[in-house]
């Protein structure tokens, strides 16, 4: 039987977004132990891991529709929830495929493969409904096989160096694709030359899962796939 630990934990601030989104952040000496696809279990509630920064005993936590511990409050730590993806089987090349619900664990994967060693390239696509929680900026990053119109990105991976799209299928978004995150990222699959060499992980819905899974066997991909962790 495995034994759990615990820490303290003290929330240092709280940021509130477009779409009932929630930024949580906090210290706890736990950080350096958290991987991509844990969640923070605070108050009954579990919060989807954004980044760490264990240097600082930082982690950063989203979620919505839920709400967060008072500001300078003392939080118990305990395991996380959620399964950890396993880097650790990721090929040169990775696309990363989130709904709404899985904007923590795929960005927080994106930066840990970026800067694995040795390094994996990453593409993040991300399958949004508006109002999005961020204001997407053009990316400066150029992605072959992607459509030329299609430069929105998530600012914190493009901060990053880490290439990312947006896709809108429910309303109109300048600079987005107008479509599901899977088509966008089938148009990428079809228009390059081998495809051998790249992972597929995906983290949302149900629906975004059972698409996910598809779009890796047509195309013989290794694919991880996790389900969004509500609160």
């Amino acid at each position: 039987m495995g034994t759990s630990t615990s820490a303290t934990g003290r929330v240092l601030g709280i940021q509130h977004y477009p779409g009932g989104y929630t930024l949580l952040r906090l210290t706890t000496d736990r950080a350096a132990s958290f991987q991509p696809g844990h969640a923070l279990q605070i108050n009954g509630a579990l919060w989807p891991i954004l980044q760490t920064t264990p240097e600082q005993n930082g982690v950063d936590c989203l979620q919505r529709s839920i709400s967060p511990p008072p500001s300078e409050s003392e939080l118990h730590i305990g395991d996380p929830g959620g399964i950890a993806f396993d880097i650790s089987a990721a090929t040169p090349r990775a696309l990363l495929l989130a709904d709404n619900d899985g904007i923590a664990a795929i960005t927080f994967l994106a930066r840990a493969l970026h800067n694995r060693e040795p390094r994996v390239k990453p593409l993040a696509l991300f399958g949004l409904t508006h109002p999005l929680p961020f204001q997407p900026q053009p990316s400066r990053i150029m992605t072959a096989g992607l459509p030329s119109d299609v430069i929105a990105a998530l600012p914190l991976l493009e901060d990053w160096g880490i290439p990312s799209r947006i896709a809108c299928p429910t309303r109109e978004q300048p600079g987005c694709f107008e479509g599901q995150v899977v088509d966008l990222a089938q148009i990428w699959l079809n228009i390059l030359q081998g495809v051998a060499d790249i992972t597929v992980f995906a983290c949302g819905s149900d629906q975004l899962l059972k698409a996910s899974c598809q779009l890796s066997d047509d195309h013989q991909l290794a694919c991880q796939s996790r389900r969004a962790l509500l609160p």
